[in-house]
């Protein structure tokens, strides 16, 4: 018999067929140990990106500034369940363009927001720490 793990070299004492039914138990122990692991290992990255994604979407509102995965930045002007709409451009040349939700990489809270003054505090007192520093 082929020994897979090499376990087991030299005399058997049981005879040929203790031996291989030992080595057996063991491949199908340790195979099913590593299969478990993997789905594991596929299974709990994708759920922590999933409670991400919903974090954030819930975070989505009027106002906020919102970055596309194509790098496009523009302020939510109107949701519906499916769809945003963005505007876009600076001045006179503003442009109203709509994504599918699951375009957006990344949200900024809106101008004036709880969120958004809570961020400009922290890193205004992170650049004077630097400051500082120096």
């Amino acid at each position: 018999m082929l020994n897979l793990l090499g376990f087991f070299e030299g005399e058997t004492t049981g005879g040929e067929a203790a031996g291989g039914l030992a080595n057996n138990w063991i491949i199908w122990v340790v195979g099913g140990v590593l299969i478990v692991g993997m789905i594991l290992m596929m299974v709990i990255p994708q759920r922590k990106q999933k409670k991400r994604n919903e974090e954030m979407m819930s975070k989505l509102g009027l106002g906020s500034i919102v970055t596309t995965i194509g790098g496009i930045v523009g302020e939510v002007v109107e949701l519906d369940d499916k769809h945003i709409w963005l505007l876009t451009g600076v001045g006179d040349n503003k442009t109203t363009m709509q994504f599918v939700r699951q375009a957006i990489h990344s949200i900024a809270p809106a101008p004036g927001s709880p969120e958004a003054i809570a961020e400009e505090k922290a890193e205004k007192e992170k650049s004077e720490e630097i400051d500082e520093i120096k």
